[in-house]
């Protein structure tokens, strides 16, 4: 179960530690506003989202990272699929509030109210209606200087969410202010680091994309 909310997760609420950096502000008032209506918009124009993606996680228990990699394409307004290809194939295919699994067991549906509700709300923040106002997070902005980059942080406030995760990060793509990477802080105390590569916008997507079989 732990393992499928991460991928939920990771989904773009979709990104080290999480603490302010000397090299951090947070936008605020009017600036907070044209940034959050900029991210929004981008959002709510996508029609079509693909990328192949890495995962890294950092352990306390071990000392080296575990990574994974795979793609994942998103259609609007409530189709996604996230698709690991090594070292372990596992497959997850959202179709509104239907949720489809497949691993080397098999094909299943997953009833699970969780996952369900949180489907729905990586739904809601691809399309860019969570973005700004969400009662599962306290949302803030902030800008590196270091890297020019900005980010959009989302510290918890649903109580399941909170006992996995104690932060998520989205790092934006300076041009187009979609995902470039996601930084997840755990509960557990270990680091999971999403990579996002070679995005494709609006394109076509193969015919089947989100049925599985």
């Amino acid at each position: 179960m732990k393992k499928i909310i991460s991928i939920l997760l990771v989904c773009f609420i979709a990104i080290s530690a999480f603490g302010q950096s000397a090299t951090e502000t947070e936008i605020t008032g009017t600036d907070r506003e044209a940034l959050a209506k900029a991210v929004i918009s981008t959002h709510q124009k996508l029609k079509t989202l693909s990328a192949m993606f890495e995962q890294e996680k950092k352990s306390a228990l071990f000392t080296e990272k575990a990574v994974q990699r795979g793609n994942f394409c998103y259609q609007a307004p409530k189709q996604l699929r996230w698709e690991y290809k090594t070292p372990k194939a596992m497959t997850l295919a959202f179709n509104g509030t239907d949720i489809t699994i497949k691993t080397d067991k098999g094909v299943e549906t997953n009833t699970n109210k969780m996952l369900g509700e949180m489907g729905s709300m990586i739904m809601s923040i691809l399309d860019g209606s969570n973005l700004n106002n969400n009662k599962n997070f306290t949302i803030s902005y902030v800008f590196d200087k270091k890297t020019s980059k900005y980010s959009v942080v989302l510290l918890p406030k649903n109580k399941k969410i909170k006992a996995y995760y104690k932060k998520i990060r989205i790092v934006l793509n300076g041009r187009n202010y979609l995902a470039d990477q996601v930084i997840m802080d755990e509960a557990s105390g270990d680091i999971t680091t999403i990579t996002f590569i070679n995005k494709k916008i609006n394109s076509e997507l193969p015919k089947n994309s989100f049925t599985l079989e």
